[in-house]
């Protein structure tokens, strides 16, 4: 049975500002993608088991995966969002977080926060896309080449080495 859902149109203009092209035909197909990829990311898989290679030739540049080494533990994610968690879990894990949470909110620019305790940026505007590990919140709503830029800067500043390995 189907339910009507109300957005603003600000939220409308969101979701459709994150549909994929050819793939999300209305706003119910986003909000079940982003739904699935915040189930995904919330998973709790240890960082350095290597997870099965998936068929990635139908995802969207954001969604193909990559391959991160932090300090010889290898790193294979399937999405943006997933390779944050994962990385983030990693620090969490190996007794960086304090580091991590004297860093929040952690900013990237003038208008935005990486990572806070709150999911807003400097602006007060919301994050586009997030996830939450433990207390914090993480901006996900990027590509690869960013997001690696980010968490390589954030791993140095924890004292961990974090390498691009490949998709």
């Amino acid at each position: 049975m189907s339910k009507t859902i109300v957005v603003t149109d600000q939220l409308y203009e969101r979701l459709a500002a994150l549909a994929r092209p050819f793939v999300d035909k209305d706003p119910a197909d986003v909000i079940g993608w982003l739904i699935k990829i915040r189930q995904e990311s919330c998973a709790q898989t240890p960082s350095n088991v290597a997870q099965p290679a998936a068929d990635i030739s139908d995802r969207s540049p954001r969604e193909r995966g990559a391959i991160v080494d932090l300090d010889g533990t290898t790193v294979r994610s399937d999405s943006v969002p997933d390779l944050c968690m994962k990385v983030m879990e990693y620090l969490h894990a190996h007794g960086h977080w304090g580091k991590v949470a004297g860093l929040a909110p952690y900013r990237t620019s003038t208008q935005r926060y990486f990572f806070s305790k709150t999911p807003k940026h400097p602006n007060g505007n919301d994050f586009f896309v997030s996830i939450k590990c433990h207390e914090m919140y993480v901006e996900v709503h990027k590509n690869y080449k960013t997001s690696i830029g980010q968490l390589a800067r954030l791993a140095a500043k924890c004292g961990v080495t974090l390498t691009y390995k490949g998709t």
